[in-house]
């Protein structure tokens, strides 16, 4: 389990935290050969847990204006907000400045091309 440093505790989350070890060892340390793809808050890799779930890790940029707190929110909120037609959100990751989401994998293709064609 990951300890905080800082007042703030993870208790109240109600979803796995991952450590980054974990999340390293399923991505194969971020490996270009598992990118899915980028975008203006990070990139997304392929990984798969040791008990063989296949995820997506997006991985935060460390310039994100995004701070602690406000990723927090964010977590909590997609822990809420699970929907059979949204991508569940399995855990999430934060150590030191990482900020990670951990989704489940699909490998279909992404939204825009069902939208706007290939």
């Amino acid at each position: 389990m990951l300890e905080e440093k800082d007042e703030d505790t993870h208790e109240d989350f109600e979803l796995p935290i991952f450590d980054r070890a974990t999340i390293l060892k399923a991505t194969k340390n971020f490996s270009f050969d598992n990118k899915l793809g980028e975008g203006g808050f990070g990139t997304v890799y392929k990984g798969t847990l040791l008990n063989g779930q296949e995820i997506a890790v997006k991985r935060l940029l460390m310039s994100s204006s995004q701070g602690s707190k406000e990723f927090k929110n964010e977590v909590m909120l997609c822990a809420k907000l699970q929907h059979r037609n949204l991508v569940k959100v399995v855990g999430f990751c934060i150590e030191g400045d990482e900020k990670m989401l951990i989704y489940e994998y699909m490998s279909n293709k992404s939204l825009d091309s069902f939208l706007f064609g290939e």
